[in-house]
């Protein structure tokens, strides 16, 4: 026998994150990540990997996030960009060691509401939430903007 089905609800849920970022320098835009980014961006066109929109991209570090590089072991990186590879940069590259988080296997197009969104961004929200938006059927709703400029 199946199991009963719930009714579609919504769960309204707080999350607080503390998370402790090593000392790093300051950001600047490195030459690299400014070569991968219009590779990404201009070149290939790619749209957001999320929304599949084309305004507002941005591209997100999406194995590691950049301050956290130093705490980083770049042999585990790379496992990740190779589990998670989202445009075959992995494959092509191989073992090709990660030397920075500028690589472009760790880097993803994300328009601004799907990167930095209040509600929907991927800074913001779980990454199982998150996911579950980026692969929901058309015209479903996982993640509502919950306001600010950023959610607009």
């Amino acid at each position: 026998m199946a199991d009963p089905k719930v009714a579609a609800h919504e769960q309204r849920e707080t999350i607080t994150i503390d998370v402790e970022y090593p000392d790093h320098a300051a950001r600047t835009e490195s030459p690299e990540f400014a070569a991968n980014k219009r590779t990404l961006v201009q070149k290939l066109d790619t749209p957001c990997a999320c929304c599949g929109g084309r305004e507002h991209r941005e591209v997100h570090h999406f194995v590691i996030e950049w301050a956290e590089w130093e705490n980083a072991d770049p042999a585990k990186v790379l496992q990740w960009c190779h589990r998670l590879d989202v445009y075959g940069y992995a494959a092509q590259l191989g073992d090709k060691p990660i030397a920075s988080p500028d690589d472009i296997r760790n880097l993803v197009v994300i328009c601004a509401k799907c990167h930095r969104g209040a509600g929907t961004g991927i800074h913001l929200v779980p990454f199982p939430n998150w996911i579950s938006q980026v692969v929901a059927r058309d015209g479903v709703i996982v993640l509502k903007p919950t306001g600010g400029a950023a959610a607009r």
